[in-house]
């Protein structure tokens, strides 16, 4: 931030001028210059196009003219505005941004009675009306002579002379401003003395933005105090450190009646300017533009024309952001927008790295990096409106996949859409908004993802892992003997859909077990002394029991049905459907290893006495056998076939028969062995 100017030193205006052959290097230019009176030309940074103001039909207006480098002459000049939106303005000092849409320039409206500084930009090829710059520079005062930085954060006007000094409408004193973190501008200051020597006019920053050029002359005083002479406006060249500490030196300076004022340089340092009598009331008199090689010292440092085109895509232009970044303090150096075309243009100094930026609203940004090595660089973006998104959604605790729906929420959680999601495919969601996902699945917790897409987003493909909890629920489980006492045991908790089994101890004969909601379970038991109990729960049923009562039975002479123990028709093989409750009995056997049992089989009435009771002994030699297998102790086991000796129900029906064909297993006891 630059320092208060009443704290620098005053510094003596070194006298060393540098006076060029202006005869023999200026050259003038066609198609500007065609006997009307020219004042305040610029030329852009690019050196492509030039503004000023001229009285080509009979009144001062602000006109254009363009560069063609192939014939090297500038077109027939063209005005700014349309004439409806400067009705009542006089403009003067047109300057021209680093990319050529916007322009500033001096004004006065027909309302007021000072010059302030305006500014227009270009849109859609029209330049619009002229707007107040922001507060912060615009006082009663006049401002007049707007010079914008190259990065349009630091400007230089004039403020007039107090009025005992003031020579001319051309006088003044040159003031200086900063663009504030805030967006305003600060206060302006007045120049050290060295910098406001005399009479000021028309300054100009050059690209790097500390070069600057302006015109000045001073009033010569007789014995008694009065003006009797005056020099001729002389261009001046000074630099800009942050303290204002380099003396200005005069650069063109000629011997006679005329003034030199407004200088401006283009890329290759070609320094133009206006050459007449700009003497109060004397507007009218022929004055032109010329142009001069600028050499040595008093050139800029060099900057890079950075250009290039944004697009979508599908290659079509957009109006973008384009930011150039220090990547190590991420302040923005420069800042443009493409236009209708895509296209952009930036100058960036030479021989520094940047990122740059480009983004717009509803799209994505890129940023790259790079070396400023030429003059001339190209670099274009391809941004995109949407981004490719697969969500993997996956069970908290088990980390197993599963399927899942997204709804989409704006940032109020207003509801914008629903989509169903698949495990590892894409799923394209537009940029623009923030966004708050909620992933929903079947007996599990929903869960919520905020994404930031009305910020800048980078990549075009993003993969994210959630993780949802399982839904529970809580199931009471008691156990008793044949009295109502409550048993104290461990039981298994088998989860049937996961095949997973865990172990539970039972105190007091009650637990309650928090189960995962959907899923299958089996709770079993093989309490020494008693029957074994087994019983299923199917959570995923909307009527799940919540609360189960098991009543054990002591295994003193009782014999256990075995469910779901079958056969192929008229045969003694096992179907693999009986090996799950099989396993339940090799457990129960496993656990209780002082037990012996007696494995029964039963058939129906249909067949003969003599067959079943064969196929009975076979079928309970079956199940024996897949004990043994299974490494349960042969001598613990006994099989027994009754044949169609001991139905449990009268054989009258299918269903009757079907009960009647079973094996059974009862413990013996020391009586009973």
């Amino acid at each position: 931030m630059l320092t208060t100017f009443s704290s620098i030193r005053s510094y003596i205006v070194c006298l060393l001028v540098i006076v060029f052959n202006y005869t023999a290097h200026s050259q003038e230019l066609k198609n500007i210059n065609t006997g009307s009176v020219i004042k305040y030309s610029k030329v852009s940074l690019d050196g492509t196009k030039m503004v000023f103001v001229a009285n080509y039909f009979g009144s001062f207006k602000p006109y254009i003219s363009e560069f063609n480098s192939d014939s090297t002459v500038w077109s027939k000049p063209t005005p700014i505005f349309e004439s409806d939106d400067i009705a009542g303005f006089e403009i003067r000092y047109p300057q021209l941004n680093f990319d050529n849409s916007k322009l500033y320039f001096a004004a006065k409206p027909a309302d007021k009675a000072n010059f302030d500084i305006y500014f227009s930009e270009l849109k859609s090829g029209k330049w619009s009306a002229p707007q107040e710059l922001d507060i912060g520079v615009n006082s009663v005062l006049d401002e007049d002579a707007p010079a914008m930085s190259a990065d349009e954060k630091k400007i230089l006007f004039t403020r007039p002379l107090p009025p005992e000094e003031k020579a001319d409408e051309y006088c003044g004193q040159l003031f200086y401003s900063e663009l504030t973190e805030s967006g305003s501008w600060s206060e302006p200051e007045l120049l050290p003395p060295s910098y406001n020597t005399g009479c000021i006019c028309s300054p100009y920053y050059a690209r790097d933005n500390k070069t600057f050029f302006y015109s000045s002359f001073e009033e010569v005083s007789g014995a008694d105090g009065k003006r009797i002479t005056r020099k001729q406006f002389s261009i001046f060249w000074a630099k800009v450190d942050g303290l204002f500490r380099y003396n200005p030196k005069p650069i063109i300076s000629i011997i006679g009646d005329q003034d030199l004022i407004s200088p401006s340089l283009n890329r290759d340092s070609t320094l133009y300017y206006n050459v007449g009598v700009f003497a109060k009331g004397e507007e009218k008199i022929l004055s032109s533009v010329r142009s001069q090689k600028l050499e040595g010292s008093f050139k800029p440092s060099d900057m890079s024309l950075l250009t290039g085109q944004v697009t979508d895509e599908q290659g079509s232009p957009l109006e973008a952001i384009i930011q150039v970044i220090n990547p190590y303090t991420t302040k923005v150096f420069q800042e443009a927008q493409s236009d209708v075309n895509g296209i952009y243009q930036l100058f960036i100094p030479v021989g520094q790295q940047f990122s740059l930026l480009a983004y717009k609203e509803q799209y994505s940004a890129q940023s790259k990096l790079i070396e400023v090595e030429d003059l001339t660089m190209t670099n274009n973006f391809e941004l995109f409106p949407s981004v490719a998104i697969t969500f993997n959604v996956f069970d908290e605790e088990f980390y197993f996949p599963i399927n899942a729906n997204i709804s989409l929420y704006d940032t109020d959680f207003n509801f914008i859409e629903t989509i169903e999601i698949t495990q590892g495919e894409q799923t394209n969601i537009s940029l623009g908004k923030e966004l708050n996902i909620i992933f929903n699945s079947e007996n599990y917790f929903s869960d919520t993802l905020n994404l930031p897409f009305d910020e800048e987003v980078i990549f075009d493909f993003f993969d994210f892992d959630i993780e949802l909890t399982r839904t529970l629920k809580d199931v009471s489980l008691s156990f008793a003997d044949e009295s109502g006492n409550n048993l104290g045991l461990e039981i298994t908790v088998y989860n049937v859909t996961r095949n997973e089994k865990t172990k539970r101890q039972v105190k007091d004969g009650k637990i309650t077990l928090q189960l995962r909601d959907g899923e299958v379970y089996e709770i079993s038991t093989s309490a020494e002394g008693y029957s074994y109990y087994s019983a299923e729960l199917d959570l995923s049923e909307e009527e799940a029991l919540r609360e189960m009562k098991a009543t054990l039975q002591s295994v003193e002479n009782i014999s256990l049905v075995l469910d779901n123990i079958t056969f192929e028709l008229n045969s003694y093989e096992l179907n693999s459907i009986s090996y799950e409750e099989l396993d339940k009995l090799v457990s129960y056997l496993t656990e209780n290893d002082r037990y012996r049992v007696e494995i029964s089989a039963h058939t129906d009435n249909a067949g003969g006495d003599k067959y079943n009771l064969e196929l009975s002994n076979l079928r309970a030699n079956s199940v024996l056998q897949y004990l043994q297998d299974k490494a349960i102790n042969h001598e613990r086991l006994v099989a027994i076939g009754f044949g169609e000796s001991q139905p449990i129900v009268p054989n009258d029906s299918e269903d009757n028969m079907a009960k009647n064909r079973r094996v059974e297993f009862k413990i013996l006891t020391e009586e009973s062995r």
